[in-house]
């Protein structure tokens, strides 16, 4: 498996299309916000470029905020592009200021760099923040926009953005006032709650526990985004947050559920359906919990169930009632924290202090940009930014692998530039041209989640198309377009991530991330097993702490699949990534395991084995300790049994699947050994 997949299986990774959900809304917005303007100058005055030109700007501004309109919360969606494009229009005005001076574009390009290189050790949204403002500062230090007065252009490029984002105000602000983004984030848990009640064991139950995780994630992620000064008072807000915690103790039944192949009775399933639908429509009917049977001879796992339901029940119940018959309602508002200003602030200090495997991308970052422009002034190119726009979108490594995104850029560049080419020579300016740019203005939301190289075809079609609308028709822009981007991508092949060691030491690195995360397991172990062993059901903190862990635990477990994901698509990583793949499965089960021990031992009142919690978590540490120093584990001698047996299972499996990995490796260094032994005799 792992030979086909480093041979042809990256390859398909990188065509592959990821699923993701059409968010009509986003479409129309992107569709209307970068086609009005420079559709409105075509209409206008299609023959002066300067109006064109014009427009073009606005409409690349609305281009970035469009890329930006991301999340679920108004109040998200409104930050994220303020930010960003904040950044850019700032990167612009960089540009502008040192256009025509070589000297002091260099030092600009060099002091762009090292921002959005060390953006990234930030946070995601800032990393995007640092990317813009690099772009937008190395195309302004680079292009003239032939209007009257460069200062224009960056007013211009800041009133596209500016008018994006009143659109996505105006559109999250109509929407927020019945709150339905939260409202359908918060039913999708319980709609995913109910697929994985009704999923069996084997391959539905392990896609309906990743559709879990990925619900709960998002739920909490949006609703600390959408939490404000005035959320934070309103009752609906609120209730949803109180409804969306106490679906945990479901969560914790359901997995119980699911790992002891326990089956649900009908009604649960049809409850929780019930709640999910009410909480998407309040004007829905409340539903009805059945009565459970009078001699209930149920598992401690259907017990525990029942439990949880009933309270999810007196919850729903409490908030469905009149304001006069819930005054005594217990508001549950436990949610992570939003980030305050000091708290960003002390965040922005990480870069400063940051590691030197940090230090050393912004080192091969800021070489890689310094030789672009070396080389775009040595080849006397007609539009350098390009080939620096290229290096700076694909060298990110916290958006994808560098080898995927080189690869892509290239062939979506490609694709892009012919169906720019098609529309230049075969439709005249105007109408024709309007209808091309939003058909490609709504494909950017579309294809942005899905695929990067499909979505780099769509940009580029459309940034050609701004561009050529402002020069003229020629085919130079085409050519110029693609052998930019093909000396980018070579840039960032040949200097950024062929030479450095790191490339070379991918799958060690990978493992190390897996070693890291088979510890986060361990301390869940210790937190739901070691911690509440002998304390009974009666520990409420200890329940909460529990809680709280196994929803950090899912996480991560999420980010590493998704980070392992997308190493399948580099030809470096692509064995290690298969086989870590078999691992994080086999890490879900054990997490299942635990999670399943607790709820059994909370719903029975019996006490788990202290000893037996502890030598579980140490068999995960040594675990861990084995993958960071590339050993296959050695394999568990005693036995448990009662509540821990299947977690004693899980983590043998676990180490089986490490052990595994660790033989083919084995079986590869003496495969390379041999070979090289035999080419020395001949």
């Amino acid at each position: 498996m792992t030979a086909e997949v480093g041979h042809s299986g990256w390859v398909r990774a990188l065509v592959r299309l990821a699923p993701a959900r059409i968010q009509w809304e986003r479409v129309v917005l992107a569709a209307i916000g970068i086609t009005v303007p420079v559709g409105l100058t075509l209409l206008i005055n299609p023959h002066n470029a300067t109006v064109l030109g014009a427009g073009a700007l606005a409409s690349m501004g609305a281009l970035v905020g469009s890329v930006m309109d991301t999340g679920s919360a108004g109040a998200e969606r409104v930050r994220k592009i303020a930010l960003v494009t904040a950044a850019a229009s700032v990167g612009f005005a960089l540009g502008t200021l040192v256009y025509g001076h070589s000297a002091l574009t260099l030092l600009a390009v060099i002091a762009a760099t090292l921002v959005s290189g060390l953006s990234g050790s930030i946070g995601p949204v800032t990393s995007k923040a640092g990317l813009y403002f690099l772009m937008y500062a190395v195309t302004a230090a680079n292009a003239d926009f032939g209007l009257h007065s460069p200062w224009l252009a960056p007013l211009l490029f800041f009133a596209g953005a500016l008018w994006r984002l009143c659109l996505t105000a105006v559109s999250a602000a109509l929407i927020g006032v019945t709150l339905s983004p939260e409202r359908r984030v918060v039913a999708q848990v319980y709609k995913a709650l109910a697929t994985q009640l009704e999923a069996q064991a084997g391959a539905a139950a392990n896609v309906a526990g990743v559709k879990l995780t990925t619900a709960l994630d998002d739920a909490y992620d949006t609703l600390v985004a959408s939490r404000t000064h005035i959320t934070a008072r309103d009752t609906r807000w609120q209730d949803l947050v109180t409804i969306l915690n106490a679906s945990a103790p479901v969560v914790d039944a359901a997995i119980a559920m699911a790992t002891k192949q326990v089956i649900p009775e009908k009604d649960a399933i049809v409850f929780l359906r019930g709640i999910a639908l009410w909480i998407a429509d309040p004007k829905a009917a409340l539903p009805e919990l059945a009565e459970p049977p009078v001699a209930d001879s149920s598992s401690a796992e259907a017990r525990a169930l029942r439990a949880a339901l009933e309270r999810v029940n007196r919850v729903a119940s409490q908030i469905s009632a009149s304001d006069s018959e819930r005054s005594e309602q217990l508001v549950d508002l436990d949610l992570p924290a939003t980030q305050s200003f000091a708290d960003l602030l002390h965040r922005m200090e990480r870069p400063l202090s940051a590691g030197a495997e940090t230090w050393r991308f912004v080192g091969r970052l800021v070489l890689c940009m310094a030789i672009a422009q070396g080389l775009s002034l040595a080849l006397h190119l007609d539009r350098p930014y390009l080939v620096m726009l290229t290096v700076a979108q694909v060298m990110k490594p916290d958006f994808g692998s560098i080898f995927a995104r080189a690869v892509q850029r290239g062939f979506g560049t490609l694709i892009g530039v012919a169906v720019a080419a098609l529309t230049i020579s075969m439709l005249p300016l105007g109408g024709w041209q309007i209808l091309v740019i939003l058909l490609l203005a709504a494909l950017v939301p579309i294809t942005m989640p899905r695929n990067f190289g499909l979505y780099s075809a769509i940009t580029t079609s459309l940034a050609v198309l701004l561009v050529e609308i402002h020069a003229g028709a020629s085919s130079g822009l085409v050519d110029s377009r693609v052998l930019d981007t093909v000396l980018g991508c070579a840039i960032v092949l040949l200097i950024g991530y062929l030479p450095w060691p790191a490339t070379w030491r991918a799958p060690r690195h990978l493992a190390a991330n897996v070693a890291g995360l088979v510890r986060f397991v361990a301390r869940y172990a210790g937190i739901a097993l070691v911690d509440s062993a002998g304390q009974g059901s009666a520990a409420a903190s200890s329940e909460e702490r529990a809680a709280a862990a196994r929803r950090a635990t899912y996480r991560q477990l999420s980010d590493m699949r998704t980070l392992v994901a997308r190493s399948l698509s580099e030809p470096r990583t692509a064995d290690a990534a298969a086989a870590w793949m078999l691992e994080i499965a086999a890490l879900e089960r054990v997490t299942d395991a635990i999670t399943a021990a607790a709820t059994t031992e909370a719903a029975s009142a019996v006490a788990i084995n202290r000893r037996d919690a502890e030598r579980a978590q140490a068999a995960l540490m040594e675990l861990a300790g084995a993958i960071d120093a590339g050993q296959a584990p050695r394999p568990l001698t005693a036995a448990t049994a009662g509540s821990l047996a299947l977690l004693d299972d899980e983590i043998s499996s676990a180490r089986e699947a490490a052990s595994a990995w660790s033989m083919h490796r084995t079986r590869q260094r003496r495969g390379v050994r041999s070979r090289r032994e035999s080419g020395a005799e001949h």
